[in-house]
């Protein structure tokens, strides 16, 4: 079986959590990971200069506090999955974060190696899968075909550039609109 190789950036500025998260992850044999950890967000943002496959992310650190410190990293990094590995163990700003873009949340102390990999695995999966997706969409919109997927429902769920040329109606005026009225 080939062995897996993952970068992952880690935005900690706890020497003890570093070595802890450093630690969780070796005790995982199935997977390589090269690691670059930096104590503070803004050194995070300028190592984003470089290709990382993931970023363990903790919210409180020197110069970002709080939920704040996943929204500017987000920005940067958009394509790269971020998964919070913090001490804040408030459920409120765990599920604002995963709203925001965050791949996974988890709680410094309850956080075991077979989890940490698992959500670093499922991360950049997802990831991977909502690219390929996007880059589907994309090819599906240069069509010159009229293309509509809908659900169970009959609510449109994707309405491309081809159908908007056919029909004369955007996408987002048929949103709303059910599959079964539209005259086709």
């Amino acid at each position: 079986m080939e062995q897996q190789f993952i970068k992952v950036l880690l935005v900690e500025d706890n020497p003890g959590d570093a070595r802890l998260l450093r630690e969780l992850i070796k005790e995982v044999a199935s997977v390589q990971f090269q690691i670059k950890q930096v104590n503070n967000l803004s050194l995070g943002l300028q190592a984003l200069s470089e290709p990382f496959d993931l970023v363990l992310l903790d919210l409180s650190l020197p110069d970002s506090q709080g939920l704040e410190t996943f929204v500017r990293l987000h920005r940067r990094a958009m394509s790269v999955p971020i998964v919070v590995v913090t001490g804040l163990d408030d459920e409120t700003v765990a599920i604002k974060a995963v709203q925001e873009g965050a791949q996974d949340y988890l709680v410094k102390g309850e956080v075991s190696s077979d989890l940490l990999v698992r959500s670093i695995r499922y991360a950049i999966e997802r990831q991977r899968s909502e690219q390929r997706i996007r880059e589907q969409a994309a090819l599906l919109d240069i069509a010159t075909d009229a293309i509509l997927v809908c659900d169970l429902e009959s609510k449109i769920l994707f309405w491309n550039q081809g159908a908007e040329r056919l029909y004369g109606r955007k996408a987002e005026a048929v949103f709303r609109s059910l599959c079964k009225y539209i005259a086709l």
